[in-house]
């Protein structure tokens, strides 16, 4: 699969490495960081899984550095961020482009000592499983192909089982939720011991479930502690720790607005379909299909020509639009999901609703739905086949 799979961020990978001192690849464990930076990287390969090599590079981190005259990829850096700070002496020692390419399965915009120690030497990725877009071998990003008039239906794809690469080669359901269960397992165990020692590591897989129970719904701490009976002062730091290692990822509220019409809690997602389905396998709902899309969105935004961030849009009077995409401008573009081929005007409503009160801010929205067709019901708000976010 991954052979025959080309990635969104290929061309920024390649562009960072022509002017920045450190490249870091994130992202979760398994989704191919390894295959993309070595194909794209003419660079000798180490891996701090490998406790040999973590014990070197740990017993002397400057002298394991400078062994490598012209750079090398280090794999899974999170498993040691004292080697960050060396990073730094070696680099600012010698500040040629490229030298280093870091790759780490958890976040390190969410991780202090990984992140001040090259704080203005790096650039950062984020590279997620595949997209239902790179699968298909459309990688001009929605939004560039929907703001350019370019968008088109084609066949359904099946999302359930994510974009891990592993697991897709599977041909069983049975088999591909082994790979989860084992997966997120490895998870637990390893990765989340290495990040936090916290009390209560047992539930968060309990805590997984019942936020799958309820995908993508605006983030409700009271609520999610009388589920899971995890004490109130401790669920954000376990959020936290499950964002950090990419298996939910929040989606904040455009809350742009100054006169309070606007909430500003976020919404929960999980970051890959899969993940989300091994937890509650059921009928996708209307939820569930925003979810999907926003991730999709998220993905693509590592290589959209226009960058962007993925928001929600919640009213305190409960005007919804699940997905917002706002430009670094300040413009918006609104899009909702329904799980029908036949629309209505009140699929219509919520950006209707986004559109009175965001004002010139508005550009335009979207419904995605079922139907084949493509078109207008007035110079700014349109439909389309969910099926456009990946149709080449």
């Amino acid at each position: 699969m991954e052979n025959f799979v080309e990635r969104g961020i290929a061309g920024r990978l390649r562009e960072a490495l022509e002017d920045t001192p450190v490249v870091i690849v994130q992202g979760p464990r398994q989704c191919g960081k390894s295959t993309l930076v070595q194909r794209v990287c003419d660079l000798p390969y180490v891996t701090l899984d490998d406790t040999f090599t973590l014990s070197s590079a740990m017993a002397s981190p400057e002298g394991w550095l400078k062994s490598f005259k012209d750079g090398a990829i280090i794999d899974e850096i999170q498993r040691a961020p004292q080697l960050m700070r060396s990073v730094k002496a070696v680099v600012d020692a010698d500040r040629r482009p490229g030298r280093f390419v870091l790759t780490g399965s958890a976040n390190v915009l969410l991780l202090p000592k990984l992140s001040d120690s090259l704080a203005g030497r790096m650039e950062v990725l984020t590279l997620y499983p595949f997209s239902q877009s790179e699968l298909s071998g459309q990688l001009k990003p929605f939004l560039d192909r929907w703001t350019a008039g370019k968008l088109k239906g084609g066949m359904e794809n099946s999302v359930a089982w994510g974009g891990f690469p592993e697991p897709l080669k599977r041909n069983s359901d049975s088999r591909k939720r082994a790979w989860f269960q084992a997966y997120v397992r490895a998870l637990m165990d390893r990765d989340v011991r290495d990040l936090a020692q916290i009390e209560g590591l047992n539930s968060l897989p309990n805590l997984l479930q019942v936020l799958a129970n309820a995908p993508y719904e605006v983030q409700n701490i009271t609520q999610i502690s009388r589920d899971t009976g995890i004490p109130a002062t401790s669920l954000s730091r376990y959020i936290s720790l499950l964002q950090a290692i990419y298996l939910i990822h929040p989606v904040p509220a455009w809350s742009a607005l100054q006169n309070g019409k606007a909430a500003k809690t976020a919404r929960l997602a999980f970051s890959d379909m899969g993940v989300w389905n091994y937890f509650q396998p059921k009928t996708h709902d209307e939820n569930c299909s925003a979810m999907h899309v926003a991730m999709e969105l998220v993905k693509e935004a590592g290589w959209a020509e226009e960058p962007y961030e993925v928001m929600h849009f919640r009213s305190t009077r409960h005007h919804s639009v699940p997905i917002v995409l706002g430009l670094s401008n300040g413009q918006i573009y609104g899009i909702n999901v329904v799980n029908r081929e036949l629309i209505n005007d009140g699929d219509f409503a919520g950006l209707r609703f986004l559109r009175d009160v965001a004002g010139d801010a508005f550009v335009a929205g979207i419904v995605l739905s079922e139907k084949s067709e493509v078109g207008f019901i007035d110079e700014q708000l349109s439909y389309a086949p969910k099926s456009s976010l990946w149709a080449v």
